[in-house]
């Protein structure tokens, strides 16, 4: 039984969690030659102050993206 676990920042429609999960249910399933009804997909959302990228809290990153693309 194949599981795959998917962590991303919150803020996606549930509607866009489902089809992610249906598509990367379907590659796996594909890839691997395994029925579909044995692949298991986790999603793990998580809050801006749950992540960084090289130490640095997601929202500066975001914020100083922000700041490059403004100017």
């Amino acid at each position: 039984m194949p599981i795959v676990s998917i962590s991303m920042m919150k803020g996606r429609p549930p509607e866009a969690i489902q089809a992610m999960t249906r598509a990367v249910s379907h590659a796996i399933a594909d890839a691997i030659d395994a029925p579909i009804e044995t692949v298991r997909v986790m999603v793990h959302e998580m809050d801006d102050h749950q992540y960084a990228v090289g130490g640095v809290p997601i929202a500066e990153v975001k914020a100083e993206r922000a700041r490059r693309a403004d100017g």
